[in-house]
Formats: structure tokens, sequence, C-alpha cells
């Protein structure tokens, strides 16, 4: 007979390793995070939405190897929802029902503590993910900072246990947050703040979007990177830069590698796709964002890419008359001598600068000379 476990035991998650994409971008931020965590520090991912701020917590939750504790902010939560409760129902959860039935569970179940899960991830050493934490009140996030800072967790009164925890040294607490002006969000206590490594997320560049798409969707790169640009070239013209234009690209690439419909700007189809997804997506008039799409597409008329077919084993001499560029002939022959290699490898083993290396490694995989695999590139076979 098997012994089902508690409601909130079945709240942990155990991360796997999915399909995180990692450009040199990317790998530098996952690096910075990676530091504080391991000193000991919780971190603070900030910026606009759609920036995979989500998922790149979850994946340095992942690279810590330890059972995750997933909440998200919410306006209606109390300090009950985040530390427990005595008959392990919150107050809101209570109410629903008739007021007989809600005093004679909270008469059973007096003496029957339940923890929440920020006090199991302190007590077991969990990974925090507290995602979009600022949708919560102030006032509820206050029973953080004792165990962020002095590493203790105040519990309530109750008659069968402490009325403190001694946080677990192996806990650590991922915080993810938007801008306060967005609708919803409270403003952040500076106590709280004071106690995190905050690590901005701007708008992804472009060879990180280009790589997320192509992985995620299956399309071609080449069509990959003019959506990213059809995209932000839009953005731009409509001051629609509030969030990230990634989940746009995302969508129009899914449903043009799903349905077979070619991404260039004269295919009737994709106008209508790129129509659906992005007019909706600004503050203009309908009639006014509908020109200004039309215009971005017709200007990328001329400028669109040939729908060509892959070759997995580019000759590198075809590229002439647009040879490699040195960086680009240094990283080549570094990975036919290594095999494969990542970023931090590349840039540093052979003394190139940071930006430089990623052109080259962007111009590689532009040029199908190249490809990633994980956190590595390797040469197609």
């Amino acid at each position: 007979m098997t012994v089902a476990e508690p409601q909130t035991r079945r709240s942990v998650l155990r991360v796997r390793p999915g399909q995180f994409v990692v450009t040199p971008s990317i790998h530098q931020i996952t690096t910075r995070a990676l530091r504080y965590l391991h000193s000991g520090f919780s971190i603070h991912l900030r910026g606009p939405a759609g920036t995979g701020k989500t998922t790149l917590a979850m994946h340095l939750a992942n690279c810590l190897a330890r059972p995750v504790m997933l909440i998200f902010g919410d306006d209606d939560f109390t300090s009950s929802d985040l530390i427990g409760s005595q008959s392990g129902y919150t107050h809101k959860k209570l109410m629903d029902n008739y007021i007989h039935s809600v005093l004679k569970v909270e008469d059973e179940l007096k003496h029957n503590w339940v923890d929440s899960r920020l006090t199991m991830a302190c007590r077991e050493g969990f990974t925090l993910v507290y995602d979009e934490f600022n949708r919560s009140r102030p006032e509820v996030n206050n029973v953080l900072l004792s165990a962020l800072e002095e590493k203790i967790l105040t519990l309530p009164p109750s008659s069968n246990q402490p009325e403190y925890l001694q946080v677990h040294s192996q806990f650590r607490a991922i915080f993810t947050s938007n801008p306060e002006e967005y609708c919803g969000v409270h403003a952040t206590q500076d106590a709280l703040m004071d106690r995190l490594v905050t690590i901005n997320m701007p708008e992804p560049d472009e060879l990180t979007q280009t790589e997320i798409i192509a992985q995620k969707t299956g399309i071609r790169r080449e069509d990959a990177l003019f959506i990213v640009n059809l995209v932000k070239t839009f953005r731009l013209r409509t001051a629609a830069e509030k969030t990230s234009g990634l989940r746009s690209c995302l969508m129009i690439a899914k449903v043009c590698a799903e349905h077979d419909i070619v991404a260039t700007p004269d295919h009737a189809d994709f106008r209508d796709i790129c129509a659906d997804v992005l007019l909706s997506r600004t503050n203009l008039s309908i009639e006014k964002s509908t020109t200004l799409l039309w215009e971005v597409l017709n200007d990328n008329l001329t400028e669109s890419l040939p729908f060509a077919e892959e070759t997995d084993s580019p000759d590198v001499s075809a590229l002439s008359p647009d040879p490699l560029k040195e960086h680009e002939q240094k990283i080549y022959h570094y990975l036919e001598q290594t095999h494969k290699a990542s970023f931090h490898e590349i840039y540093k083993t052979l003394n190139i600068k940071q930006d430089q290396a990623e052109k080259a490694i962007h111009s590689l995989l532009q040029k199908n000379l190249l490809k990633q695999q994980d956190q590595f590139y390797i040469l197609f076979e």
C-alpha cells in the first residue's frame, strides 16, 4: 500500500535539465548568478516581461541540484501562505466554506501544523524560486527578511513547535520581478532589496533571441533572424518597448514551423500571422499599427533571405568570396582541434574580447559552420 504524501510535499519540484539555450550573453549572466548563489546569497532577476527571467531562474535552480519550491507572487497572499498555518488551511480558503464547517475544521485541526512552501524550503534546504514576488504586498514579504539575513525564520506561536526555525545551510532563494510601473506590481521595501543581489535582465540580444527561436521551434536560423529583426523594427516604430518581443517572435516562428509557412514578407499567410500576433501589442489604433506593420514588411521585401535547403556538412571553401574573418578562422580551427568548447573557453584560450568572440560565433552559426549543443559549440560533422 502506498501512503500518499501531504499536499505540500507534492509541491516540491525536481528540476530536470531541459532545452535551455546558452549564448555568450546568457552564459555570462548565468555565471554571475551562480557565483552569488554558491557564496550563500539570494539573487533577484529584474526586467521586463518576456525576457526569460523565470526560465533562467529554473535553470539556475537546476544547476544547484536541490529540490525546488516554486511560489508565484499574488496580491491576495497572507503571511500564512508563505510560512504555514495551524490548520493547514489559509484564511481565504476557509472562508470559501460555510461558517459552521469552518469552525469544525479549525477545532479538529488546531494542533496540526502544516508547513507552507517557504517554511519547508528553509527547513529542508531547498531552492526557493519566488516568481514575480513584487506582486505580493510588501508586508507579506517581510517574513523573508530574517530568513535571508539572520538565517532564522520566525513562526507563529504554536503548542507543538518552536517559534523560530534555523534556516538550512543549503537554502537559496531566487526572486524575479517586473518593473514597478507594471499593473498589479507593488514597490519593494528597501530592507528586502538590501538582502538580495539584483541582476538586471535586459531585452535578449539578437543572437540569443535567434538561438532560442531556432532551437525551440525548429525553424531555420535565417528565418529566425529575419523574424527577430522584423519584430524589433515594428516595436521600435510603434514604441511598444515595455515588454520583450521574444514571445511574439516565438509565436510567429512556432506557427510557421508547424504549418510549413515560409517566413518571407511577401507570403500572405506569414503577413496574417504577423498581424494577428503583433497588432494587439501596441497602444496605437488598429489602423495606424496596421499601416506601420505593412510598411515594415514591405521594406523587407528586397532584403528578405532566400529560401534554400540547409546542408549538414558545409564546405568552408564554398564561402568565397565571403571568406572567414580573422576571429572566425581562429575559432573554427580551434574547434577543429578540440571538437567542442564553451564560450568562456573560446574567448579565454584564444585571447579574444568577449564582444568580438560573440560576433564571430554568431557569424559562424549563421554560415552553418558550427552549431550549439547545450553550453558547448561544435562543428558540423
